[in-house]
């Protein structure tokens, strides 16, 4: 009884890691380790609520992982300055309060169904029986084997490796910004996986990418880059690639429409002193005249209304290859010095410090990146048929790209996953999709 109400004491005077102390599912536990409740039906709602909670999060009910997770991905000050690697610079009576903190996070962790439901068993006795048939919750054995108060400088040295609070337990991000609101990151929950190893072709046009992402990452300068060329291309594919090959590394990403391009400064604020690195992703950039957007992008690569910092770069990709849709009624204008104007809107690409292109394959190469994703997929399917069908296949799309070539091929593995015998007539059909 004691020790639950120490614990009750110790959670609710969570300092240091206090944002731990707001959750939903903590402020339950605090609530459930109560003396007294309004009636039993408001305590069992609570233990209800709290179950629905652990069980419907990422642990799958499992509280040791839960209250794990919250002391590991803290956004506070001991873990911002041990992400910075200057723990050293917080006082004994900030890290004392940490360790504290965590301390009693390890201690609720231990706290199991049982001892909940004993406690309200204690509040009301005549309804012992009813509330031992309440469900339990998991609580595995935890993944630190000490007391978590005695490790501090492991959770530094997380931190340190993999950053703090969100950019800890996420590497992709999309910007969501209000004119009222500000700005907040969204993380992405489930992000493409796709690899390196995936992509197929280009190998020469990737290489200039991911050398500038190795320089951004060894802490050299590094551009901002503009990856241009025909749809399908894998333009994109080759950004969210870099992304899961070096995320381990501290590399993250923050996706901004096209919309929320005047929204780059906050943004770049906002990241500035990140000790992790961070591309800006855009993606299928283009401008109308007089896009006020467009200005708002120029600034930033212009520099003229601030530096970027060292640890973030912009890349953007775009089929067009300076990103303004330009008109012929816009070429007639009136202007005196229309040249300039027209010139002007066809400098931003110029900004971009390397432009990589990426073109349309001929079919030969069509056909090599056939075979490769066929090669991957374990495909025991005739060479001979297979590139035949994937030609017949391309020109209906009007479309040899690489990603015509994955459809292609993700096509032939379901049927023959599925345990059919190709059709390759239909094989013809499909390729009008």
């Amino acid at each position: 009884m004691k020790r639950l109400q120490e614990e009750k004491f110790r959670l609710s005077s969570l300092t240091i890691y206090r944002d731990a102390g707001e959750d939903p599912v903590i402020r339950l536990m605090i609530r459930l380790l109560s003396e007294h409740f309004g009636d039993i039906y408001e305590a069992a709602a609570y233990y209800a609520e709290f179950c629905t909670l652990l069980a419907n999060s990422e642990t799958r009910g499992d509280l040791t992982e839960y209250l794990y997770r919250k002391a590991l991905y803290s956004d506070n000050i001991f873990t911002r300055q041990s992400a910075k690697g200057q723990l050293s610079t917080l006082s004994e009576s900030i890290r004392s309060a940490a360790a504290r903190d965590l301390e009693t996070l390890w201690y609720g962790a231990a706290l199991t169904s049982r001892d909940i439901k004993d406690n309200l068993s204690r509040a009301y006795p005549s309804y012992g029986d009813m509330i031992s048939g309440l469900p339990d919750y998991d609580n595995l054995p935890p993944r630190q084997l000490a007391n978590w108060g005695e490790s501090l400088e492991d959770f530094a040295a997380f931190a340190r490796d993999h950053g703090y609070g969100i950019y800890a337990q996420y590497r992709s991000f999309l910007l969501a910004a209000e004119e009222k609101e500000g700005i907040a990151l969204d993380p992405v929950q489930d992000p493409d996986g796709i690899r390196l190893r995936d992509l197929k072709g280009y190998e020469r046009e990737r290489k200039m990418v991911i050398d500038n992402t190795l320089a951004l990452l060894d802490g050299a300068k590094a551009n901002n880059i503009l990856l241009y060329g025909d749809r399908g291309t894998g333009k994109s594919s080759t950004v969210k690639a870099i992304l899961n090959e070096y995320a381990s590394r501290g590399l993250r990403l923050v996706e901004v429409s096209k919309y929320h391009l005047k929204y780059l400064a906050p943004l770049i604020k906002l990241l500035q002193d990140n000790p992790l690195k961070f591309i800006i992703f855009t993606d299928d950039l283009s401008f109308t005249e007089n896009d006020s957007n467009y200005t708002a992008m120029k600034a930033v690569l212009d520099g003229s209304t601030f530096k970027l910092p060292d640890n973030v770069v912009i890349y953007a990709t775009s089929n067009r290859r300076h990103m303004v849709k330009e008109t012929f009624s816009g070429r007639e204008g009136d202007e005196v010095h229309l040249a300039d104007t027209l010139d002007e809107a066809a400098s931003l690409s110029d900004r971009f410090g390397i432009t990589v292109t990426f073109l349309s394959p001929n079919r030969q190469k069509f056909n090599e990146i056939v075979l490769l994703l066929a090669k991957d997929r374990e495909l025991d399917v005739p060479e001979e048929k297979l590139l035949e069908e994937a030609n017949i296949w391309a020109m209906r799309k009007a479309n040899f790209s690489p990603r015509c070539a994955k459809q292609f091929i993700d096509h032939v593995y379901s049927r023959v996953t599925r345990g059919e015998a190709f059709d390759w007539a239909s094989s013809r059909t499909t390729g009008n999709g």
